[in-house]
């Protein structure tokens, strides 16, 4: 297996994934957004909350706020305290949130939980618990996606070549010596109109072996970390197979 990053930005990262199958990719695309842990509010204690916003709703969208996590400090079970306790009129944001230990903070600052007008106010204490996404899609901690590396293969004339550079919506392709290229494979969405457009003397082909991985964080890892505990939690998985294995007379 050979592994390239095609693009990277702050939350995402692209790969070129070469010599495997989609059996592996679908094991990982599984193991990183079911199986690695991170900090998500899981209990909430509701000592005061005078605004027009129902308990249960106010609980739903603080469980899915992403905090960051640190997993050489946090292990799956471990809690931490968070507070909240404001008073109208104001918004009140994600960035109002306390906790008890410094380096634990919720990841985007500007969310709104609740508007309090003059009069109002809000006193919650939350437990967030280190747990997996396989429990509950708040403990995700990335959006995975793969998909087979494309290629146009067969020959064309540069007549039909414009057709077919036109035909495309992302603009990705160019005409060299007789061949269409894709010049951009990440952002090829598999419309198949390029296909179309050649009147049958291409065909747009996907690798069995090569594929496109996408993850994009929701910032309580890093994409790094959680490829790396995903694969973790793989192996893991095959070690304890290969334990069961054993036991069979």
């Amino acid at each position: 297996m050979n592994i390239r990053k095609i693009s990277e930005n702050k939350n995402s990262v692209v790969l070129l994934v070469s010599g495997t199958n989609i059996k592996i990719m679908n094991a990982i695309r599984r193991a990183a957004m079911s199986n690695v842990p991170v900090l998500a509010i899981e209990d909430v204690a509701i000592h005061k909350n005078s605004s027009v916003l129902f308990d249960e709703y106010i609980a739903a969208r603080l469980a899915l706020l992403p905090i960051k996590t640190d997993l050489k400090v946090y292990k799956p079970g471990d809690k931490v305290r968070l507070v909240l306790k404001e008073k109208g009129p104001k918004t009140v944001l994600s960035s109002d949130i306390k906790c008890t230990d410094p380096n634990v903070e919720i990841v985007a600052k500007n969310v709104p939980i609740v508007k309090l007008k003059e009069g109002q106010e809000i006193f919650l204490e939350m437990d967030a618990v280190v747990n997996i996404g396989k429990e509950h899609a708040k403990w995700q901690p990335a959006l995975v996606s793969y998909n087979e590396l494309p290629k146009l293969e067969g020959d064309i004339d540069e007549r039909n070549a414009k057709n077919v550079l036109n035909a495309c919506p992302k603009k990705i392709l160019e005409y060299k010596a007789g061949k269409i290229i894709i010049t951009a494979v990440e952002n090829c969405d598999l419309c198949f109109r390029c296909e179309e457009a050649s009147n049958g003397k291409l065909e747009l082909k996907l690798s069995k072996n090569n594929f496109i991985l996408r993850v994009e964080t929701y910032g309580a890892l890093e994409v790094k970390d959680i490829l790396e505990k995903a694969a973790e939690a793989i192996e893991d998985k095959c070690k304890k197979f290969e334990e069961e294995l054993k036991k069979l007379k």
